[in-house]
């Protein structure tokens, strides 16, 4: 993980500079994720893969361009949420609402306060309103000082979610451990993600990647708890844990073989996965690269890095 300040500050904004036209989705409604891959290849030291790697990208994908802007939504919360979230037409203008959120008061402050509201929308696009979002938070914790485009990409990650805000469609079961109190969810969540990343790595389910996001929306959690009051913490992870669990619900797989279905497996090292999704240069093997090798280092597992190592197999064969 990079520790150059100066050079992740440096690289986030020139990746915010060159996406500064691309749009949330691209066809057929699926998320952009270059925003959060190059925050990601940042994070990991790949500073000088970055704009190389987004060029690519946008030959790949055919971005949409984003909603007109209508009339700005009501400066009152409660105002804005009923006339417009949920509806992705006005995904603008949640954008342009919570840029004056953020010139008017702290990044934190806005986080939290509409951090309850969206919290019960967390499925939205397939969770990655919530991871966008995450994110974003990580950039202006490590920076010393915001610049007007990481706020502005917080911003970004926030009216996604408020414009795709959709709830867990079902009451699932799931096996998450219980938490009585916030001091219990940093270890609670460790738990559900390396339980999701051994049930990724053992059914190496297709298709490939929807199931990913039940290991990253969690882990995007932990990028936002140290933010977050004592009083959301355990409503964020009860929260998170529905979303993993409705994330294997909602896309039907098959199982299939991946490398650790193999008589004596042992996974590569965290450097050697890191290494070959940037090689590989596909969004999900690096941001699910980066989630596990967090994750390893909060709570050592090799599950985890089973579960980049399955993903970076099946989507190179």
């Amino acid at each position: 993980m990079t520790t150059d300040v100066r050079r992740y500050t440096d690289c986030v904004d020139d990746a915010l500079d060159r996406l500064w036209e691309t749009g949330f989705e691209f066809g057929p409604d699926f998320a952009v994720h270059a925003p959060m891959v190059a925050e990601t290849l940042a994070t990991l030291g790949y500073t000088g893969d970055v704009p190389s790697w987004i060029e690519v990208n946008r030959r790949r994908r055919r971005y949409y361009a984003p909603p007109a802007a209508g009339d700005p939504l009501p400066d009152a919360p409660a105002e804005a949420r009923a006339v417009a979230l949920g509806d992705y037409r006005r995904v603008s203008d949640w954008v342009g609402f919570f840029d004056r959120r953020l010139d008017e008061r702290p990044w934190r402050d806005v986080l939290v306060e509409w951090w309850p509201t969206l919290l019960e929308g967390a499925f939205a696009a397939f969770t990655h309103g919530l991871i966008r979002t995450a994110h974003a938070v990580r950039t202006l914790r490590t920076v010393p000082e915001p610049s007007a485009l990481q706020l502005n990409e917080l911003s970004r990650g926030m009216a996604y979610w408020a414009a795709r805000y959709t709830p867990v469609p079902w009451k699932l079961a799931n096996d998450a451990p219980a938490v009585s109190g916030p001091d219990e969810v940093p270890a609670a969540l460790s738990e559900l993600t390396v339980r999701q990343a051994a049930r990724y790595a053992e059914q190496a389910p297709d298709p490939a990647v929807p199931q990913v996001h039940s290991v990253t929306a969690p882990s995007a959690l932990r990028l936002v708890l140290p933010v977050l009051p004592d009083e959301l913490k355990v409503r964020s992870y009860e929260a998170v844990s529905q979303v993993a669990a409705g994330i294997w619900k909602a896309v039907p797989t098959l199982s299939g073989r991946g490398p650790a279905a193999e008589e004596g497996y042992r996974p590569p090292s965290g450097e050697e996965l890191a290494a070959e999704a940037v090689e590989l240069g596909e969004e999900h093997c690096i941001k699910l690269a980066e989630a596990c090798l967090r994750e390893n280092a909060e709570r050592p597992d090799e599950r985890y890095l089973a579960a980049a190592h399955t993903l970076i197999t099946k989507c190179r064969y």
